[in-house]
């Protein structure tokens, strides 16, 4: 009995209209924070109104940061066409003319420089372009990356900023700085042949004024590793000119070892090339 009534308390629910408001309240101000404009941002009060209805599209949001007025009654015309089933027997109010504001936020070069400086951890750095505008972005919550993409043997590097709103990539800035920080990399202290194990005698330390990419500059890094090209007196070691010392050299003898159960079998090889410790 007590399920037999339920049903029918249910489907009397169901058989009840949907009632709105006879009357449909627009804003004096829109605050946007999408692309587009939809009916749930327009209505002073959406309530009672299926999500089918207010998440209708009416128009293009105005560009970030920016304003739009239109008549309110244009914005009716828009609503009518759209949703004619929705204003049936419905009246309006609304002001005259009704402001759409495109929500935003901006980031200033006093702010993006120190972030730039933090995530390349160069703290000696200042922007090339001096009127560089403000960016101005999407409102939400705010992430930056910062890759760098280029320096060449000078004390200029260009850098991309990538900014993230709600995860979400809105914009990419590429930034032109310059830094006058000194730095201590090793060079060549003579004429270094390709495949030589390097010692102490063959590098001797530079301070430099420029960034030079990939430059090894811990001393630690450089010794007892071999040559991967020729390398000239004065030329800077990077992380490409150097590698680890191979533990089997190409064209000379290797002893190969094969065992199976109580058999061993032994023989000497030519290697074909060099070999490193863990490689297959």
């Amino acid at each position: 009995r007590f399920f037999l009534l339920f049903m029918v308390i249910f489907l009397l629910f169901l058989s009840q209209p949907v009632l709105y408001s006879s009357t449909l309240i627009l804003k004096a101000i829109v605050n946007v924070s999408e692309d587009k404009v939809y009916l749930k941002d327009v209505l002073e009060d959406p309530s009672g109104i299926p999500d089918g209805f207010l998440l209708t599209e009416l128009f293009p949001a105005p560009p970030i940061g920016r304003n739009m007025v239109y008549s309110s009654q244009y914005v009716k015309q828009i609503i009518s066409m759209k949703l004619p089933s929705l204003i049936a027997d419905k009246d309006f109010s609304s002001p005259e003319k009704i402001t759409f504001i495109r929500e935003s936020q901006v980031v200033t070069c006093d702010e993006l420089l120190p972030i730039v400086k933090e995530k390349l951890n160069i703290s000696d750095l200042e922007l090339l372009s001096v009127n560089s505008s403000d960016i101005v972005l999407p409102a939400g919550n705010l992430g930056m990356d910062v890759k760098q993409l280029s320096s060449g043997n000078s004390n200029v590097i260009v850098v991309k900023v990538s900014f993230f709103v709600d995860g979400k990539n809105v914009k990419s800035i590429n930034l032109s700085l310059k830094t006058n920080m000194k730095k201590v990399v090793y060079v060549a202290s003579r004429y270094i042949q390709k495949g030589v194990l390097i010692t102490e005698d063959m590098i001797a330390e530079k301070v430099i004024e420029n960034i030079v990419p990939y430059a090894v500059e811990d001393k630690k890094d450089i010794l007892g590793k071999v040559t991967t090209r020729t390398i000239y007196p004065g030329q800077v070691i990077t992380d490409s000119s150097i590698t680890e010392e191979p533990l089997v050299s190409k064209n000379r003898e290797v002893e190969a070892i094969k065992r199976t159960g109580s058999l061993t079998v032994t023989t000497v090889l030519i290697a074909l090339q060099d070999g490193y410790l863990g490689q297959t």
